[in-house]
């Protein structure tokens, strides 16, 4: 029963894991950054933090149990011996995230055996430190990384060790290769197409000579990686027929892996088109994406950035700063506009990670997904962002639309310094028809008044005749961090037991969470004012759940 107090911790039975085996108070910009940010980002590699107090397990009671076996995301043993996890360019920094569906987070990152590749370094934990009788954790930027600053020319078989709270552990073989084949590097300032030949002494300046315009006929660089440096246009160059989309496909006529220089500022920038990809492992990571500042689209359709087709297994985007995505308002009416869409290929994509990376400026959707599998969207951020969307038909900035299936969406940030369109409903996060799904660890603050804004928004009335939900296919909404509203609109889902969906200890500021047959509430916070203007619990509610409910990782320094 829903308690009558203003706050009230609501306190109910708690549900079991799903099994692998089963099918703002306002909409202003003037949310304040978190007054340790810059330390955050300033932090020392959490390997090397043998100083910080306590242990990077928590005492039980304050993680959550995993709700999901561990399973490998990236970088995944059946990727082709040319992806960029594979392999490393002589002397030139070299950095890949690990990522786990699945587990009790947060986890710790270990090297059992280097292989012989000294300097090699993991972000095992999460940074700690000391305050008011609590050892808080934080999250670092190397944290969950894997890398090596100055990788030296050889072949080295690296073993690494992911364990979770609860003591389960992943292991991760990986062969890395480190030598001057398969790669091509891009030099918008210094490089020139016609005396370069792509090798990092004689750069090209664009992404013309790594394109065969030829459908017959593969690129030669296709399996390359690819290095960018300077503002290197993605298209504009009429890089295929369609309306100069950089067109990444099964055919090989462009590369699937673009990086940024290391110690050099990338900046691929779209004018006409967007990547159309239709092939598995592609991998975006360490530069700025955006569209041209006078890009104005009249597509009279909706627009992506990147449109994932059908064979798009192994797809990673890491530290990535989309900093202008201009699909809206130009489109307006035609909806489904966002960043990234994974479009619905009938069969299920796999391992999907999107971490780390940033989005801000003028933006809307980032994902809409359909299908994905053993999937993960962690610690990503969404700051000084001027958010519109085109129409209601996608309602979320992270948007699980139909039949996803062990996905993780964890710790990622959506509060700071937002500027929200209010004239179309838009939440952070949503959900609409999946299954064995977790949301856990987010920050997430949205301006509601009334329809479908707000922090988190699941499900909706659409009948799912031929999808059905059982007691081990819920979906988990646990220990996040939510201001005003969250909603529900599934009374007439077809298929769906009791109890479906888990609400566990979670903070929601100034809203009540939705009562309904199947919903479970379990050790929620709810009501009045419960978090600050940085989304941490207030000084009264602080000394007896930190570390127990919301989305801040701490325990009692004792």
């Amino acid at each position: 029963m829903r308690h009558l107090f203003c706050f009230a911790l609501l306190l109910a039975c708690g549900g079991n894991g799903g099994s692998r085996d089963a099918g703002a108070p306002d909409a202003s910009a003037s949310d304040a950054s978190p007054p340790d940010a810059a330390e955050r980002d300033s932090a020392p590699p959490p390997d090397s933090a043998t100083a910080s107090p306590g242990d990077w397990r928590l005492p039980e009671g304050y993680y959550e149990p995993a709700k999901m076996p561990m399973v490998l995301v990236h970088p995944r043993p059946d990727a082709p011996d040319w992806a960029y996890a594979s392999n490393a360019y002589p002397g030139l920094r070299w950095e890949i995230p690990i990522v786990v569906q699945g587990g009790a987070w947060p986890f710790q990152y270990a090297i059992v055996d280097d292989g012989g590749a000294r300097g090699l370094s993991i972000g095992a934990e999460l940074t700690r430190i000391e305050e008011d009788g609590f050892v808080v954790h934080r999250i670092t930027e190397e944290y969950g990384t894997l890398w090596w600053d100055d990788p030296v020319t050889g072949q080295y078989a690296i073993r690494l060790r992911v364990t979770d709270q609860e003591g389960s552990s992943l292991d991760v073989d990986l062969t890395l290769k480190v030598g001057t084949e398969g790669w091509v590097f891009v030099d918008a300032e210094n490089g020139d197409d016609d005396s370069g030949d792509g090798s990092m002494g004689r750069p090209f300046a664009t992404l013309k000579p790594l394109y065969s315009y030829d459908r017959s006929t593969p690129s030669s660089f296709a399996q390359h990686r690819v290095v960018l440096a300077g503002l290197v246009p993605m298209d504009g160059n009429r890089l295929d027929s369609g309306g100069g989309n950089l067109r990444i496909a099964d055919d090989d006529r462009a590369p699937r892996i673009y990086i940024g220089w290391p110690g050099r500022d990338a900046v691929l920038e779209a004018f006409e088109g967007k990547i159309s990809l239709d092939a598995p492992d592609f991998y975006l990571a360490h530069l700025e994406l955006r569209h041209r500042a006078d890009y104005v689209p009249d597509t009279g359709s909706y627009l992506h950035m990147i449109t994932a087709w059908d064979n798009t297994d192994r797809f990673t985007m890491h530290r990535v700063h989309v900093s202008r995505f201009q699909g809206v308002p130009y489109n307006e009416g035609y909806g489904n506009s966002g960043f990234v869409m994974f479009v619905d290929n009938g069969r299920g994509r796999a391992h999907v990670a999107m971490v780390g990376n940033t989005f801000s400026g003028p933006s809307g959707v980032i994902t809409s997904t359909y299908s994905l599998r053993e999937s993960v969207f962690e610690r990503n951020v969404v700051r000084d962002a001027e958010l519109s969307l085109g129409d209601g038909s996608v309602w979320s900035l992270i948007y699980l639309k139909r039949g996803n299936e062990h996905v993780s969406v964890r710790a990622n940030e959506i509060w700071q310094n937002n500027t929200w369109d209010p004239s179309v409903g838009l939440s952070a996060l949503g959900m609409d028809q999946s299954r064995l799904v977790e949301f856990a660890y987010n920050v997430l603050r949205a301006p509601w008044d009334d329809g479908r804004h707000g922090a988190l928004k699941v499900f909706t009335n659409s009948h799912a005749s031929s999808y059905t939900w059982t007691e081990d296919t819920p979906v988990w909404i646990y220990r996040n961090t939510l201001s005003r509203r969250v909603s529900w609109e599934g009374a007439n889902l077809d298929n769906a037991v009791d109890g479906l969906v888990r609400f566990e200890r979670n903070a929601l500021h100034e809203g009540t969470f939705p009562v309904h047959a199947r919903v479970l509430l379990d050790g929620n916070l709810e009501g009045m004012p419960i978090v600050d203007e940085q989304m941490q619990l207030l000084a009264p509610l602080r000394a007896e759940y930190l570390g127990r409910v919301g989305a801040e990782i701490a325990a009692p320094a004792f």
